[in-house]
């Protein structure tokens, strides 16, 4: 495991060229101490960041590597940090504003803010701690403007393409992506539900709502963002009935 040298960049540093092309997303990340940020990874010759996975379907997101020495709180090896532990970690390092920037005139050339942190924790699944169970979880579920990885599981620490894939996979989350919008191989499948061998893209149906939904039903942190599990109609219809997506007029 290595830790690349990503770029290291503010929203206001995002061409505002680019932004009249595609959509702009500035996530801030920061980490805890004894931890690393999510490896670059090579498929097929090809290098796979972040970066280019959103850019692949139309969104240029930039990544600012903050803060890497946070440190862990006081808890017990085995014990999980909480959601508002979490939401605590948030509001003291967060630099980024939450809404997007002003700098451009334009709705569809807004900066919006993402802010995600590696924990050197195990996460809560439903409030219950059960440590090695998840891997990361978007857990600002009303803005989906936060998303953090839980670097004690021994997946994250040991597999840099799996890590790299949950890392993508949250953040998909943020967008108001579903695991239904997955398609058995895809960033938003379930890891228990992969067939064959995971891939760094997003399926036709993410694309589809990423390229054509009103942004306040897809960016994270937009001015009257719709919570996570709101969507249209037709991202709806995709949905597995365990998901239980509640259908809200995001026109």
């Amino acid at each position: 495991m290595f830790t690349p040298p990503f770029r290291i960049l503010v929203s206001i540093t995002v061409p505002v060229v680019a932004c009249l092309l595609v959509s702009c997303v500035s996530l801030e990340f920061d980490r805890m101490t004894g931890t690393t940020f999510p490896p670059q990874h090579t498929v097929n010759g090809q290098l796979v960041t972040l970066e280019s996975i959103f850019d692949d379907a139309g969104i240029a997101l930039t990544v600012e590597q903050d803060e890497t020495g946070i440190q862990p709180l006081n808890i017990a090896a085995d014990e999980c940090i909480s959601d508002a532990e979490l939401s605590t970690l948030e509001n003291g390092h967060r630099h980024l504003s939450l809404f997007p920037s002003s700098a451009c005139p334009f709705d569809f050339c807004n900066t919006y803010h993402l802010y995600g942190v590696v924990v050197n924790h195990y996460g809560e699944v439903l409030d219950a701690c059960i440590p090695e169970f998840i891997l990361g979880k978007m857990w600002q579920g009303h803005t989906r403007s936060a998303f953090a990885i839980f670097y004690r599981t021994n997946t994250i620490q040991t597999s840099g393409p799996e890590y790299l894939r949950t890392t993508a996979h949250e953040i998909g989350h943020a967008f108001n992506l579903h695991h239904s919008d997955g398609d058995g191989t895809s960033i938003m499948t379930q890891s228990d539900d992969l067939t064959g061998d995971p891939a760094y893209r997003f399926s036709e149906q993410s694309r589809d709502h990423l390229a054509n939904h009103p942004g306040q039903c897809k960016f994270p942190g937009a001015i009257g963002a719709a919570p996570f599990t709101w969507v249209v109609n037709d991202h709806a219809a995709w949905a597995h009935p365990l998901e239980e997506l509640t259908i809200t007029d995001c026109q």
